[in-house]
């Protein structure tokens, strides 16, 4: 076995030797065209395989000293190593969060605006959402839930549609009955957005009366439910 090791040495050293000048430039042809060759669309998958098998003895995978890196330790035919650094891909929870600064922005604006004036205040200024696009009412509200950002703080002395609600032991949808009907005085900062309610002495004595006085009304032991419009 030893003397068969020496031979096929003597022989590879011999076959080097008598290597000629033409035969070293094809050879080095060959090398600058491997990138036009690897990237050329007739160039298969199982045809890239092979030339890596052609180049490279094997790779070994190590973890590196940065998060989501790795080290590619690739040893060579030719006896050559190398160490390569690769960098995963981030996971899509981190692809998609969002930097303090923008959190924080959002948070400022949030506070006299909503979800659609924010996204034009950022578009504005230039800024991108996490996939590099522009700030939409939804991304917005995404952020605000995640983040948990309020919306705008509603006046002072006024009640949301549910406050009320809760205040008269009725369902919301009275209340919107009330808005409609102009029984209660209710005001939006533009469509879609939610109310604020405004419940004067008066008209607080006029609700209670009218829930009193309503027979669809079941009152339980601490709140009345409404059964049908007041």
């Amino acid at each position: 076995m030893t003397e068969l090791e020496a031979e096929l040495a003597s022989f590879e050293r011999q076959t080097l030797r008598t290597i000629t000048a033409d035969q070293k430039q094809q050879i080095l042809q060959l090398a600058g065209n491997f990138p036009r060759l690897w990237t050329a669309p007739t160039t298969k998958s199982r045809d890239r395989k092979l030339m890596l098998r052609a180049l490279i003895k094997d790779i070994t995978i190590a973890k590196g000293r940065e998060p989501r890196q790795l080290l590619l330790q690739i040893r060579w035919q030719g006896g050559a190593t190398e160490t390569v650094e690769l960098a995963l891909p981030p996971k899509r929870p981190d692809a998609v969060r969002y930097p303090q600064d923008i959190v924080a922005r959002i948070r400022q604006l949030a506070i006299d605006r909503d979800d659609d004036e924010i996204a034009a205040s950022l578009d504005r200024e230039g800024l991108k959402s996490a996939t590099n696009k522009r700030f939409t009412a939804s991304m917005i509200g995404w952020v605000r839930f995640k983040h948990r950002v309020p919306g705008p703080a509603r006046p002072c002395g006024t009640l949301s549609v549910a406050k009320v609600a809760q205040r008269f032991g009725v369902k919301p949808s009275v209340v919107y009955y009330w808005i409609e009907t102009g029984i209660i005085e209710a005001k939006r900062r533009k469509s879609g957005t939610p109310y604020t309610i405004t419940i004067t002495a008066e008209t607080d004595r006029d609700l209670r009366e009218r829930v009193a006085r309503s027979t669809r009304i079941k009152t339980s032991s601490r709140n009345s439910t409404v059964q049908g419009v007041v």
